[in-house]
C-alpha cells in the first residue's frame, strides 16, 4: 500500500509540504508546524511522499510551501545505517559493516511492494540527489524553507520562530511554544532536541558519530559529495 495520502485543501489553511531524507527529523518538524501555528497545517505524505520528489502542485492541484529537513551528511549516514540496521523495513544489513553500506548502491523505497524505488550509485549520492531536487524547486507563489537537522537539536524554538517569519505565519497563541513531543520524567528538564535524539542526542551534539569513519572512509565520502549540494545546505567536507 502506497504511503501517500490521499488530501482535499481546505481555502482557509496554509499548508506547508515536508520534504527530506530519512532520520532528518521530518516527523518533528511536522510536529513543530502544526502545534505552533495558527491556520496551518503541514503535509507529511499527502501530496507525495516526504522522502520522495516533489510533486504537491500535480497531486494537489496547488502550490503549497515547503520545508525541507536536511542533516549533515556524515552524521545522516551514521544515523540511517543505524536505523536500517534493527529496523522492520529497508535493506537487509545483515553481517553488513557501516563501511560497506556507505561504499555500496543502495534501493530507497517507499514501502514494502510498492513500485517507488530509488537507486544509486551510494547512499552519499541519494543525499546529493535528493537535497538537491527539494531545495533547487521553483515556486510561483510559495516558498521553499531549509530547516537543518542540528538546529532542532540545539534551538527549536529559534527554528520554529524562523519558519514564523519566513513563511509569514501567525502564532496559534502567546506564551511558551510547544516543542515537546513527550513529558519530560519527574525533576529533569532535557530540551526538546534531547528528548528528540534520545540518548543519542549528545552523540550527534558532540560530533562523536565520527568515530565510526576510518580516514580512508571520510576520503570516501568527501569524494562523493557535490560541492554545490554542500554549498546549498550550509555543510562542509571534514
Amino acid at each position: 500500500m502506497s504511503t501517500i495520502e490521499q488530501f482535499q485543501l481546505d481555502p482557509k489553511i496554509e499548508y506547508i509540504k515536508i520534504h527530506g531524507l530519512q532520520r532528518t527529523a521530518t516527523n518533528y518538524v511536522s510536529f513543530l508546524i502544526d502545534q505552533n501555528f495558527t491556520n496551518t497545517k503541514s503535509l507529511v505524505n499527502a501530496g507525495g511522499w516526504k522522502h520522495g520528489y516533489y510533486c504537491a502542485p500535480w497531486t494537489l492541484g496547488q502550490e503549497v510551501h515547503v520545508a525541507v529537513v536536511v542533516k549533515n551528511p556524515y552524521a545522516w549516514l551514521v544515523s540511517l545505517y543505524d536505523y536500517w540496521k534493527t529496523a522492520l523495513f529497508g535493506p537487509d544489513l545483515t553481517d553488513v559493516s557501516f563501511e560497506a553500506f556507505v561504499r555500496s548502491p543502495v534501493v530507497f523505497e517507499e514501502a514494502a511492494g510498492t513500485p517507488f524505488f530509488y537507486r544509486t550509485a551510494n547512499p552519499v549520492q541519494h543525499w546529493n540527489g535528493m537535497n538537491f531536487h527539494w531545495i533547487t524547486l521553483q515556486a510561483n507563489s510559495k516558498k521553499i524553507c531549509v530547516v537543518h537537522s542540528e538546529a532542532l537539536i540545539h534551538d527549536a524554538e529559534g527554528m520554529v520562530l524562523q519558519m514564523a517569519e519566513y513563511f509569514g505565519l501567525k502564532m496559534a497563541f502567546d506564551g511558551p511554544l510547544v516543542l515537546d513531543t513527550v513529558v519530560p520524567p519527574t525533576n529533569e528538564t532535557p530540551t526538546a532536541g534531547d528528548k528528540l535524539f534520545g540518548e543519542r542526542a549528545a552523540y550527534y551534539k558532540e560530533g562523536k558519530f565520527f568515530e565510526r569513519y576510518t580516514r580512508s572512509l571520510v576520503d570516501f565520502v568527501n569524494s562523493q559529495l557535490d560541492p554545490a549540494v554542500l554549498s546549498m545546505t550550509g555543510y562542509q567536507k571534514v
